[in-house]
């Protein structure tokens, strides 16, 4: 999504965590390991 539109949702959701990445369509291909260090933080947390 443009990110003008992520940075729309941080107005509802105040609270939520907004990362860009410049990976366009393929982003596991080009950031993966980027997008599984972030995961796994937010999952670590939910605990």
């Amino acid at each position: 999504m443009p990110e003008g539109a992520a940075r729309a949702y941080l107005r509802d959701l105040p609270e939520a965590e907004l990362h860009l990445l410049d990976g366009g369509h393929w982003l596991l291909e080009t950031n993966l390991s980027e997008v599984v260090a972030l995961t796994r933080d937010f999952l670590s947390r939910l605990k």
